[in-house]
């Protein structure tokens, strides 16, 4: 990232705002992404990409390839039953977006593993958890309400993007630099700004970017049909309610479960569902 003057390094605000600044110039400053994210994202550019254009590309990663094996073969998301052993196949079933967040995911998995970011190894694993489970409940909400289930699971997975890059940014900060001492509240407020800002840099669907970027948006009334924003809002609210089954304000009724016609009974059922199928999506998406 840029270098800001010490007056800015001392200011929270500034140093979000920066950092902001520097993303909307089209500046994502992280450590190496694994070849195999730059790989996929020349392919995705090609209006006449293929599953097997994109098989290609990520064969050349073993635990990629694998990870995304062991999705397509999750009870989430094989409903058959019939094991797929050909990674084009596999491909297929998932589609294209939500390979491409998982090669998201699994270049951020690697990045938290460099020795940099050892300070932050347990938060960062605690957004990742939380991140698999808020792309489940996504997933399972969107096939109830009939919403195109790829862009919830998408949406889900890479909602908290923007937290990842803000505490890589302070990490990256450097000893010989003034420091910033950022409060949860204060990235609360900002993760989703940033996290749009990264994607739009990756080229994610405009819908994604933008329910991610509204996450947070919450008592936003809205006309109209519902919006890939409210399956996201829904998706977090029960995540905190399988996290904490007495946080009875994560499920009240109104707002975007009337707008998806989700019933609280509906949302009890998912939840009471959600605890074996989240851990079976974790061991599929692990390193």
């Amino acid at each position: 990232m840029s270098s800001l003057d010490s007056g800015d390094r001392r200011s929270p605000v500034n140093f979000l705002s920066h950092m902001a600044d520097s993303l909307a110039a089209g500046v994502v400053d992280l450590p190496a992404f694994p070849l195999v994210v730059i790989k996929v994202q020349e392919v995705l550019k090609n209006p006449n990409y293929t599953a097997q254009m994109i098989a290609r590309s990520i064969s050349a990663d073993p635990a990629l390839a694998r990870r995304l094996l062991n999705m397509a073969n999750s009870a989430a998301f094989n409903a058959t039953g019939r094991v797929i052993i050909d990674l084009g196949v596999a491909l297929t079933r998932l589609g294209a977006q939500k390979v491409y967040s998982v090669v998201l995911a699994h270049a951020m998995q690697d990045i938290r593993r460099a020795e940099s970011l050892r300070s932050i190894a347990r938060p960062l694993d605690e957004l990742w958890s939380e991140s698999v489970t808020v792309a489940h409940f996504c997933d399972a909400v969107a096939k109830r309400t009939s919403f195109p289930a790829q862009d919830a699971f998408v949406a889900g997975l890479l909602h908290r993007i923007g937290h990842f890059y803000i505490l890589v940014q302070c990490v990256e900060q450097g000893p010989s630099r003034p420091q910033v001492v950022l409060t949860d509240d204060l990235v609360e407020t900002w993760h989703p700004t940033i996290a749009r800002a990264v994607l739009k840099n990756w080229q994610m669907g405009e819908a994604v970017c933008e329910a991610v970027g509204a996450q947070a948006d919450v008592h936003v009334v809205r006309a109209g049909p519902p919006t890939l924003t409210d399956v996201l809002i829904a998706g977090i609210r029960l995540a905190k309610r399988l996290k904490n089954r007495h946080d009875t304000t994560s499920l009240s009724s109104g707002g975007v479960l009337a707008r998806l016609n989700l019933s609280i009974e509906a949302c009890h059922s998912l939840v009471s569902e959600a605890e074996v199928e989240v851990r079976a999506l974790e061991r599929a998406l692990r390193p």
